[in-house]
């Protein structure tokens, strides 16, 4: 499946889901890409892998029915955008693979403050986007569009 196969599918399917559901999606789609993370903070020696888990414990919570501080919640994303990779700094596939990561977590704390459909699609373009690079990586003789017949 191609990118705009793919984003034509995931809109379609996140538009009928309710709001619960998408959060529980993204929070999948988290708890999918923390692995990559933590490869990139133990190769790299940088960043804060502990910020990411707190991220994913208070998603579920919110998840659960705690209803999560505005404020607690918006310093947590001004945290972990302060520890998500600049590419121009790491240039390793881990690098992309960790700010995929760390996005999809700052967007699923946004969902829970706004409810935008629009963060959901985000988070799932970032696990297309690490699907592609790791398999780009293991398949290095593919070409863009062999690689996307291999997600």
């Amino acid at each position: 499946m191609n990118w705009t196969e793919y984003r034509e599918q995931l809109i379609k399917n996140i538009v009928v889901l309710s709001s619960e559901h998408r959060l529980d999606f993204a929070i999948k789609i988290c708890e999918k890409l923390l692995p990559d993370y933590k490869t990139f903070y133990n190769e790299c020696k940088w960043g804060d892998l502990d910020l990411l888990t707190d991220g994913l414990i208070l998603c579920k919570q919110n998840a659960n029915g705690l209803d999560s501080d505005v404020k607690t919640v918006e310093r947590l994303i001004s945290r972990i955008e302060e520890i998500t990779p600049d590419m121009e700094d790491f240039e390793e596939v881990s690098g992309s693979l960790a700010l995929n990561s760390a996005n999809a977590m700052s967007e699923t704390l946004n969902f829970i403050l706004d409810n935008k459909t629009e963060r959901i699609t985000d988070i799932g373009s970032f696990s297309y986007d690490s699907a592609f690079f790791k398999a780009g990586e293991f398949n290095t003789k593919l070409s863009d569009a062999e690689v996307e017949n291999e997600i």
